[in-house]
C-alpha cells in the first residue's frame, strides 16, 4: 500500500488538510498510533523531499554528517524521539518540516502550524474494508489461495502493520500443503541445531500446537486421549506442562 487510504468521512478530512498544506510555507505534525498511515500521509505532502528517523537526522546534524543548507524540506518519523528538542528544531528554522509522532507529542506544538490526528483502523470502518480486501487479493496472488475472507483472522493492535501480518498469515497457513509444511519445519530445525538444540528442546514445536488442535475438536481429555492414541495419564502431564491444567 503506497496511498494513504481514505475512504472514511474521517480519513477524507484528513487527507484534505493535508493536501492543502503540501503548498503552504508552514509545518506538519501528524500524530497516531503505530501502523495508522502517518508515513503515508506525509508523503502525500511532501512526495519527493527524503524521509528520515528524526533521531537518526538529530545525529547527523550533531556529527556536522548532513547540508542543512541544501535542504528546503524534510520528513521526520518519530519526532518524540528528538533528545534536544528546541535545539534541534532550531538547526531546522526555514525548512519545511513534516514530521510524525505519537500521542504526547505537545510540546512541539508551537512549532507546527498545522497538526493532524488520525484515528485507529477500529475507528475508521470503510478505509479497515478497504484495507482488508487489498491485502487479502495481495496474499490470495501470491499464495493461490481461494479463501474467503471470513476465515481470515485479523489483528488490529498494531492497526495496518498487525492486520496485513495477520491476513497474510491467515492465508498462509490455510494455504499451505503438508510437503510445504515439512519443508518449513526442515529449515526451522536446521537454525534450532545451529545453536544446539536438544530434541527434548525442539519436542514442544509438535506437542503444543498437536495438542492445542485437538483440545479445540475433541469435548474431553477422555476424546483427546483416545484420538492421539495416548495414555490418559502422560496426556494430563502434558497438558498441565504446557498449559498448567
Amino acid at each position: 500500500m503506497e496511498n494513504f487510504i481514505s475512504k472514511s468521512e474521517a480519513s477524507k478530512k484528513v487527507l484534505k488538510i493535508a493536501q492543502m498544506s503540501a503548498n503552504l510555507p508552514v509545518n506538519v505534525l501528524i500524530l497516531g498510533q503505530i501502523g495508522v498511515g502517518r508515513k503515508l500521509l506525509a508523503k502525500e505532502i511532501l512526495p519527493t523531499a527524503q524521509a528520515y528517523d528524526a533521531r537518526v537526522f538529530e545525529q547527523l546534524i550533531i556529527e556536522d554528517k548532513i547540508d542543512l543548507k541544501k535542504l528546503n524540506q524534510v520528513i521526520l518519523y518519530d519526532i518524540n524521539k528528538v533528545l534536544n528538542k528546541s535545539q534541534f528544531l532550531n538547526y531546522l528554522n526555514g525548512i519545511k518540516i513534516v514530521a510524525t509522532g505519537f500521542a504526547g507529542a505537545d510540546e512541539y506544538f508551537e512549532q507546527f502550524a498545522v497538526k493532524i490526528d488520525i484515528l485507529p483502523l477500529e475507528e475508521r470502518a470503510e478505509d479497515l474494508e478497504e484495507l482488508i480486501t487489498y491485502y487479502s487479493n495481495e496474499a490470495k496472488k501470491i499464495y493461490a489461495s481461494n479463501i474467503t475472507s471470513k476465515d481470515i483472522n485479523i489483528n488490529l493492535s498494531g492497526n495496518g502493520i498487525t492486520l496485513k501480518q495477520s491476513i497474510y498469515k491467515s492465508i498462509l497457513l490455510k494455504s499451505i500443503t503438508k510437503q510445504e509444511l515439512k519443508d518449513t519445519l526442515e529449515e526451522f530445525f536446521i537454525k534450532e541445531f545451529k545453536v544446539e538444540r536438544s530434541y527434548k528442546q525442539l519436542l514442544e514445536i509438535f506437542e503444543i500446537p498437536l495438542l492445542k488442535a485437538s483440545k479445540k475438536v475433541y469435548k474431553s481429555q477422555l476424546q483427546m486421549a483416545k484420538k492421539l492414541n495416548i495414555n490418559r495419564i502422560t496426556l494430563r502431564k502434558k497438558l498441565n506442562k504446557y498449559f498448567g491444567e
